[in-house]
């Protein structure tokens, strides 16, 4: 396998892990695309988690109410609330992105230890 190959197998094990956790977290369409465009790009930019640009795109697209940020306390105590409030929803597609990267690190890393073995 080329180099180029497994390069291009590390970018999208990072991207489709952010993009997958996304997913999971129930982002909206706009914020799969942003965490699968942002994950390679998270070397370049060390100081700004991953997680940010797509948590960003959905604030964006599903702008949260003040009664989301009233009833925030009450909807995080229960599973299905983390869903329902749009403020709970930017903060738990924020951290799944987040893991997703970490996931991602840890499978492109174990590639490239195994490329060079």
């Amino acid at each position: 396998m080329s180099d180029v190959q497994a390069e291009a197998k590390q970018l999208l094990a990072l991207s489709g892990m952010e993009a997958l956790r996304m997913m999971i977290a129930g982002g909206h369409p706009l914020s799969i695309v942003a965490a699968f465009v942002a994950g390679p790009l998270k070397p370049f930019r060390p100081g700004i988690p991953s997680g940010a640009f797509s948590a960003m795109a959905e604030a964006w697209i599903r702008k949260p109410r003040v009664v989301d940020f009233e009833h925030l306390r009450d909807d995080i105590t229960h599973w299905t609330g983390w869903w329902k409030n749009r403020v709970a929803r930017t903060l738990l597609n924020f951290f799944l992105v987040c893991i997703g990267t970490i996931a991602g690190e840890y499978i492109a890393g174990f590639h490239i230890i195994r490329s060079l073995i």
